[in-house]
């Protein structure tokens, strides 16, 4: 690793979890880091919007799945792990890049970092997400305006075996797994506008 140090945001409103994560990322072995604890959303919000951490270690309650799926759009560089303090369910984890458990130790922790930041060091990510076809496009179109896979498929004159791949390969490149994911970066870079959507 370089001497750049790993700035880590922890969100984490129990101020003992909170000491115990700060005290672990700052000790990762080879890996320099520059710890910042967080313990509300403003105050999450308000760094966020100063600050580019590279990291940000997250209770997955501590902002609700939507915000989180906002967080992932608009700081795409920004890798965003869970931490969990109980055994946490594949879907409350579909809008993290990662997960970390208390129960962890420092080695698999300090992989975990270590694969992430690298992820983000790399240039395949970006490549990826501005590699959306336009028929790709399309479909985030019609799936944010609430038509179902079949209605798709009629519009646009294909199968619904060929939305289903197309949908599934947007989930790959964008990193994005609900509707709300989708709806936001659609709105975001301007695939449609609010005033087109039911919300």
């Amino acid at each position: 690793m370089s001497e750049h140090r790993i700035h880590i945001a922890i969100a984490e409103s129990s101020p003992i979890i909170s000491a115990g994560l700060t005290h672990t990322m700052s000790r990762l072995p080879g890996l320099p880091t520059r710890v910042v604890e967080i313990n509300d959303t403003d105050h999450l919000i308000n760094y966020l919007e100063s600050e580019q951490p590279d990291i940000l270690i997250i209770n997955p309650f501590f902002l609700s799945p939507s915000y989180i799926s906002q967080l992932r759009v608009k700081y795409s560089d920004l890798k965003i792990i869970a931490v969990a303090v109980m055994p946490l369910d594949r879907k409350t984890l579909e809008n993290f890049h990662d997960s970390i458990s208390i129960a962890d130790d420092v080695e698999t922790v300090t992989d975990k970092v270590k694969k992430n930041c690298d992820s983000r060091n790399s240039s395949s990510e970006p490549e990826n997400k501005e590699s959306l076809s336009n028929r790709e496009k399309e479909i985030i179109i019609n799936v944010v305006k609430g038509l179902t896979n079949k209605e798709i498929a009629d519009k646009l004159f294909i199968s619904v075996h060929t939305v289903i791949t197309h949908r599934r390969n947007i989930a790959r490149k964008l990193e994005i797994h609900s509707a709300t994911g989708l709806t936001i970066y659609a709105i975001v870079n301007k695939l449609v506008d609010l005033a087109e959507l039911h919300l």
